[in-house]
């Protein structure tokens, strides 16, 4: 155990960051705002979100080895943590709003007399465990579990073909100019910004040079599969019918019936679904437990541990309080521009901290 991970850990990491808030919110979003164009909206947004992910690039190239919280407060100073206090407000509210978009759907496709508490506090239990790990058996398991998703939906896709109906795609754009944009924007929002926290795995990537390229490669491998489901999706249903779905994505899984005689296999294939969650949780909490613990210089592993089921047990549970007793569609319809709008604060003031600097030292 040498507390390294590979940079394609880091990919798979990254894969998973971009598209777990995709199945539970941002498809029924896209899809109700750009409909047919859909696909359109996701083109714009996959050559558009290459300027955030070469500025998370761009940023990553100045951190050496050192964790993000080090390297905010060794290049800025005490205006680092003011940096690092929108790096966490934007980590609790994408792990706040994707905790309840987990819970709701375990619930109302599974489990519907299950306690929301009860399913919070058995997944805070498992990230807890997961985290409390060593980083690269954390690191190990997410990637395994990225191969066996990348699989089943391989496997799933091949199934559908039989369904496709390329004339559901007409007409290819049945919107004005602005729900197409809106809809890149709300795309851009939840697969793009999020990755601003993979930074904070460089400092234990073992083949660092190839932490650039593994970025730009997991966020043109997280549109390609998006990319794809909104595809099936709308080829498959037809794009009234796909706007009446929650869970498009999940409804879609139930149509798959695999070698002609194994059917209703969704179970499995939700696995997909869960398993992005898992890794976005992970990874995000992962950044806020490193925060804290050089925040406060704690070195003891068991109070790291305990803070570790604290703030697994926390998140969730402070969502589901809020979703279950305030009116929060206003909430989760501003969801993407929240998001948005800090990770541009964030990366606005990075580069031009940092450009200032070279500037200055030239």
């Amino acid at each position: 155990m040498n507390g390294k991970i590979s940079s394609g850990q880091v990919m798979t990491s990254a894969v998973g960051i971009s598209i777990a808030l995709f199945p539970g919110l941002a498809n029924f979003l896209i899809l109700t705002t750009s409909k047919n164009a859909s696909l359109l909206s996701i083109l714009i947004s996959f050559i558009i979100g290459f300027i955030p992910v070469l500025a998370i690039i761009y940023i990553g190239k100045h951190i050496k080895n050192e964790s993000l919280l080090s390297f905010l407060k060794n290049k800025f100073k005490s205006f680092g943590y003011v940096l690092n206090a929108f790096l966490i407000a934007l980590a609790l509210f994408i792990l706040f709003l994707g905790s309840w978009l987990l819970f709701d759907f375990i619930i109302s496709q599974f489990l519907t007399r299950t306690s929301y508490y009860l399913i919070a506090i058995t997944f805070s239990i498992i990230i807890a465990f997961i985290l409390s790990k060593e980083i690269e058996t954390t690191s190990r398991t997410i990637f395994i579990l990225f191969i066996l998703s990348m699989i089943i939906m391989v496997l799933i896709w091949i199934c559908l073909v039989p369904y496709i109906k390329l004339d559901n795609l007409k007409p290819y754009i049945d919107v004005p100019l602005k729900n197409i944009l809106k809809s890149s924007y709300i795309f851009l929002s939840f697969t793009t910004f999020p990755l601003i926290y993979t930074l904070n795995f460089k400092k234990i990537t073992k083949d660092v040079k190839n932490f650039s390229r593994k970025i730009i490669v997991s966020y043109i491998t997280s549109c390609l599969i998006l990319a794809i489901f909104i595809f099936i999706i709308i080829a498959v249903y037809g794009i009234d019918l796909a706007n009446l779905f929650t869970y498009p994505v999940y409804s879609l899984f139930k149509k798959v019936q695999a070698f002609g005689f194994i059917e209703r296999i969704e179970n499995v294939a939700a696995i997909i679904i869960i398993i992005s969650f898992f890794t976005q949780f992970i990874s995000i909490l992962y950044y806020i437990k490193d925060n804290i613990k050089e925040l406060f210089k704690i070195k003891s592993k068991k109070k790291i541990d305990i803070l570790t089921y604290l703030l697994s047990l926390i998140i969730p549970i402070t969502s589901i309080y809020y979703f279950k007793n305030f009116y929060s569609v206003p909430l989760i319809e501003k969801s993407p521009y929240i998001i948005s709008t800090l990770a541009i604060i964030i990366l606005i003031i990075f580069i031009r901290c940092l450009f200032i600097k070279k500037v200055k030292t030239s």
